[in-house]
C-alpha cells in the first residue's frame, strides 16, 4: 500500500534529495499561506489518476478532467536548471500475496518463498522530448539494494545496481504502455522485437547458479539446482539461511559451507535472487500503483452550486464527479433503504438531512434541517450546503458500500481542497468530527482510508484536537503538514507538526494562523 509521497522540481518544489516525504496518515491535513504548494501537492493526486486512467504515450497526463497543471515546462519549477520532475514514493507491499495470485508467476514456480511485507521506495523520473512527456529515468529500492533504471532514445535502457553499470549480451529496452511504469525487457539477437520478461530473470538466475555451484554437491544434477533456484523469490536476506536448508535439506555439503561461508553465501543468494524478480517487483509495483491511483476521488475546491430543478437522464453515476455536478443524479439513484440510511447519517453527523423529490418532468434536491418539519429547496440555503454535500456524499458512498476482499486492500484515497468553503463555523466543527467518526469507523471495518485535505480553517485543526482529546481520534493517525516559502518566495519547504496524546499541537509555529511572528 502506498506510505508516502515526495514531489521534486514540480512547481515550486525543490529538486532534493534530502526533502521528506509525506506520509499519508488516515488524515493527513495540509496548512499553509496562500501559494505555498499545497495544492500543487494535493492535485498530484488527482493528476496521478488522470495519468493511468487515460491511454497515454507517457506516464504523466498534465492537463484533463481531473485538473490541469498546463504542460511540462509549466510544470517544471522555473528556477530549476534540471529539467526532470521527480514522482517520489513509499509503498509497503506483500509479494507473498501479490504472487499468490498470478498464475504466470505460479507456474514459473515463483512466490513459493517470498516475504510477507516489504518496504519499497520508487523515484520516477519525466522529462520532455519533442514535446511530449516521457519516462527519464526509474529507481527501485527494496531491502539494501537500489535498481536505477536509465531511459534513453530508440528505447535504449540502461540498468545500476548499487550504482554499477550491468552489461548483457543483448539489449535492455524499455516500452511505453497502458501501465504508469514503463515496460522493460532484454532482448538478444534470438528473439523477436518485444516484451520478453524470461531473459532477464533467466541471466540472474544462471549466474546464481554459477556462483552457488562450488558450494553445493557434486551429486546434484544442474537442471534440479536451476529449479530449486527459481524457487527463491523476493525476501528479505535474513530469511535466506532458512529457504537454502529447506530447498537443499538433502545436500550436506552446502549445509556445511553455509556454516563456514554464511555472510557471502547469504549475500550471493539475496543479491541475484531479488535481481532476478527485479521486472516482477516492477509488475507488482505498476499493479499497486494504478489501483491506488486509479481509486483517488477528488473533490475540487469550486464546487457546483445547486440547481433548484434537475432533469431527469437516465444515466448510471458510480461516483460524484469532483465538482459534485452530478450529486443530485447520484442521490436520485439510491433505492429507499439507502437513502433513509444516507439520510440518518447526515441528521447525526450534521443535523440535516436531503432528498429528492419528484416534481413533474424534473426533480429537486429538498433539505430539512433539525426539528424543522419544513422543506427546503436546496438552491434557497445559500451556499454551504451544495458545497459540503459532495464532501459527504461521496465519503457515505465509499465508507458504506459493500467492498470485496480484492477492493479491501486498495486504499480509499480522498483528495479534498478547502472543505470549508461557505461553512459556518459550526458546521466546519460538525465536518472535523464527521472526519473523525469515519476514520473510526473505516479502521473497525478493516478499510485502509485516507482523507487528504488543504485548509485555512483553524476550526477543524481544533476540533481534530477535541476529538483526540476526547478519545474519539487516535494522535497517531493524523498528519499536520506545514507548507512555506523560503526567503525568495521561490521555493516551498515542508515541515510537520502533530498532536500528543491530550490533543495539543506539537512543533506548531507561533502565529501560523494570525501571521504574527
Amino acid at each position: 500500500m502506498l506510505q508516502s509521497i515526495r514531489l521534486r522540481n514540480l512547481r515550486s518544489f525543490p529538486n532534493d534529495n534530502d526533502a521528506p516525504y509525506v506520509d499519508l496518515k488516515p488524515l493527513t491535513v495540509l496548512i499553509g499561506k496562500n501559494s505555498s504548494g499545497k495544492s500543487s501537492f494535493l492535485r498530484s493526486l488527482p493528476l496521478l489518476r488522470q495519468s493511468v486512467e487515460a491511454n497515454t504515450t507517457g506516464p504523466i497526463l498534465w492537463y484533463s478532467s481531473y485538473v490541469d497543471f498546463g504542460a511540462f515546462s509549466e510544470a517544471q519549477k522555473d528556477d530549476s536548471e534540471d529539467s526532470v520532475i521527480y514522482f517520489d514514493f513509499k509503498l509497503n507491499l506483500d509479494f507473498k500475496r501479490n504472487l499468490k495470485f498470478r498464475k504466470h508467476y505460479r507456474l514459473m514456480g515463483i512466490g513459493k518463498y517470498n516475504s510477507e511485507n516489504a518496504f519499497v521506495t520508487v523515484n520516477i523520473g519525466v522529462t520532455e522530448t519533442k514535446n511530449k512527456t516521457v519516462a527519464k529515468e526509474l529507481t527501485i529500492e527494496i531491502y539494501d539494494k537500489k535498481y536505477s533504471f536509465i531511459f534513453e532514445e530508440n528505447f535504449k535502457c540502461k540498468l545500476y545496481i548499487d550504482g554499477s553499470l550491468q552489461k548483457f549480451s543483448g539489449d535492455l529496452k524499455h516500452f511505453s504502455t497502458k501501465q504508469f511504469l514503463p515496460r522493460i525487457s532484454l532482448v538478444s539477437e534470438e528473439t523477436e522485437y518485444g516484451f520478453n520478461q524470461e531473459l532477464l530473470t533467466d541471466y540472474f538466475y544462471e549466474i546464481l547458479y554459477k556462483k552457488l555451484e562450488p558450494y553445493l554437491h557434486e551429486s546434484i544434477n544442474e537442471y534440479e539446482i536451476q529449479k530449486k533456484l527459481t524457487l527463491i523469490g523476493i525476501m528479505k536476506k535474513s530469511e535466506i539461511k532458512e529457504t537454502l536448508i529447506d530447498l537443499f535439506k538433502d545436500d550436506k555439503k552446502l549445509i556445511s559451507n553455509f556454516e563456514k561461508n554464511k555472510d557471502v553465501i547469504r549475500d550471493i543468494v539475496h543479491h541475484y535472487s531479488l535481481s532476478s524478480n527485479i521486472l516482477n517487483i516492477l509488475d507488482i509495483l505498476n499493479n499497486e500503483m494504478e489501483k491506488t491511483f486509479s481509486n483517488v476521488k477528488y473533490i475540487a475546491p469550486l464546487r457546483s452550486t445547486a440547481e433548484r430543478y434537475y432533469r431527469h437522464q437516465d444515466l448510471q453515476v458510480k461516483e460524484i464527479d469532483h465538482t459534485g455536478s452530478n450529486l443530485a443524479m447520484l442521490l436520485r439513484s439510491f433505492d429507499n433503504n439507502e437513502n433513509k440510511k444516507f439520510c440518518d447519517w447526515t441528521i447525526k453527523n450534521f443535523d440535516f438531512q436531503v432528498q429528492v423529490k419528484e416534481e413533474g418532468l424534473h426533480y429537486a434536491l429538498k433539505i430539512k434541517i433539525g426539528n424543522d418539519g419544513k422543506e427546503y429547496n436546496i438552491n434557497d440555503m445559500g451556499f454551504g450546503f451544495s458545497q459540503i454535500l459532495p464532501i459527504v456524499a461521496s465519503i457515505w458512498i465509499e465508507i458504506t458500500k459493500r467492498r470485496s476482499i480484492f477492493e479491501r486492500d486498495v486504499t480509499l484515497l480522498f483528495a479534498i481542497e478547502q472543505p470549508e468553503l461557505h461553512l459556518h463555523p459550526e458546521y466546519q466543527v460538525r465536518l472535523a468530527k464527521m472526519f473523525a467518526s469515519v476514520i473510526r469507523l473505516s479502521k473497525s471495518k478493516k478499510i485502509p482510508l485516507t482523507i487528504v485535505f488543504e485548509t485555512h480553517s483553524q476550526t477543524i485543526i481544533d476540533t481534530l484536537g477535541d476529538c483526540i482529546e476526547n478519545n474519539k481520534l487516535d494522535p497517531q493517525d493524523v498528519n499536520i503538514v506545514l507548507f512555506d516559502k523560503d526567503n525568495d518566495n521561490s521555493t516551498t519547504n515542508i515541515k510537520f507538526s502533530h498532536f500528543n496524546n491530550e490533543g495539543f499541537l506539537q512543533q506548531w509555529p507561533i502565529g501560523f494562523f494570525s501571521g504574527r511572528k
